[in-house]
């Protein structure tokens, strides 16, 4: 491979699923049937249209990402990574991963999705409490979300598992025994967020009728606290705020978000972040389904944003999403993107503050870091940095 090609992740985006969780903000939807054939054919035009924004790239990661990808025909899987492969050179090492619910009827197909080319699976488990799973909506029960961690580990090479936690009426003994139960899989990979009230969601309109009440700022420390000490002691890895992982099982694609390198977005609603002349360009395409759909086959094209970002909101998005990961984000990269040096550019009494409050560290290796303390009070240093 040329040492000039760029890494390049690649997120296509399956908008549907069964029902929608209380909790969920993402762009997903409830249809009662698609044509599979259409969605193919769509995907390969959307592919090969943005083709154009990456052509000295190789393709390090695949991610299919929703909605419920698992809904997904098999055969939609194998057409896109067919396609990718014709379009783009594709690392020996790709990692192909594709979320999933452990309902039974999405299990059935794991054989077929990883014939098709999933190599990674990351299955939405959310809890292992059934009055959980009915408090979230989910559609399966602890017994199917056992039996898909079971078949995850027999069919793909890797696997990742989300939770959430500190959520109404969950006490830090419950979480702990979940913890070690899901802990006794061994999983290569764990993603653990602390639930959020998302605006314009029936989560959202149940906290304010008061039909439940989140826990306090204290509690959710103390469950953020003891989740990370007890990954520690088991052997993985805190890379990134909520994602932890076994050694060199952390997620590829996800990695390539918080490092700001370049990524396309296929689907509806998808994003990007693609690099011409030097700028970094945010793109963006319509959300609705069905117009997306009618945009492809009329244009060849879906995206409604292709917004060059300044200098100024380029770092703040490297900072918003490099500072997550524990290994930090180069000062050289962001000195190179404001062509001078950030803490002149953000104000030396900030570094002189939040190096004192013991929130970031600097350990010798160009790398600004946040600290574990910076970690749990990350919205208030990002705040501060980028007040001016």
């Amino acid at each position: 491979m040329p040492t000039t090609q760029k890494p390049l992740a690649i997120y296509i985006h399956w908008p549907f699923c069964v029902s929608k969780c209380p909790y969920c903000d993402f762009n997903s939807h409830v249809r009662e049937q698609i044509d599979p054939q259409s969605w193919s054919q769509a995907y390969y035009t959307d592919l090969k249209n943005q083709s154009q924004f990456a052509t000295n790239h190789q393709v390090q990661s695949i991610f299919f990402g929703g909605g419920t990808p698992s809904l997904m025909p098999p055969s939609i899987i194998e057409d896109v990574v067919t396609h990718i492969h014709k379009i783009w050179p594709v690392a020996s090492t790709v990692e192909v991963t594709m979320e999933a619910n452990p309902h039974s009827s999405e299990i059935n197909k794991f054989q077929s999705f990883q014939a098709a080319g999933i190599n990674r699976i990351s299955l939405g488990i959310q809890s292992l409490i059934p009055e959980t799973l009915k408090f979230l909506g989910r559609a399966h029960s602890k017994q199917e979300a056992l039996k898909a961690i079971e078949m995850a580990q027999k069919i793909f090479e890797t696997h990742s598992l989300d939770f959430i936690y500190a959520h109404p009426k969950h006490t830090p003994e419950e979480w702990q025994k979940e913890l070690k139960e899901l802990l006794s899989f061994q999983p290569p990979h764990l993603s653990l967020y602390q639930l959020t009230i998302e605006p314009q969601t029936p989560f959202q309109s149940y906290e304010r009728l008061g039909k439940f009440k989140m826990p306090s700022a204290l509690a959710s420390e103390k469950f953020f606290d003891e989740t990370i000490d007890t990954l520690k002691a088991t052997g993985y890895e805190q890379y990134e705020v909520s994602n932890f992982s076994k050694p060199t099982k952390a997620c590829q694609h996800n990695m390539a978000y918080w490092r700001s390198e370049d990524y396309l977005g296929i689907g509806p609603g998808a994003h990007g972040r693609y690099t011409k002349n030097n700028f970094k360009v945010a793109a963006r395409a319509h959300r609705s389904p069905e117009k997306w759909l009618e945009l492809i086959k009329s244009k060849g094209c879906a995206l409604t944003h292709q917004d060059q970002l300044t200098r100024e909101e380029l770092l703040e998005e490297m900072l918003l999403m490099g500072l997550r990961l524990t290994s930090g984000i180069s000062t050289a990269r962001l000195n190179q993107v404001i062509a001078c040096d950030f803490w002149e550019y953000v104000g030396p009494q900030k570094k002189t503050h939040l190096y004192s409050e013991g929130l970031l560290e600097d350990t010798g290796d160009g790398f600004l870091k946040t600290t574990a303390l910076g970690l749990k009070k990350l919205n208030a240093v990002l705040n501060y940095l980028l007040i001016h």
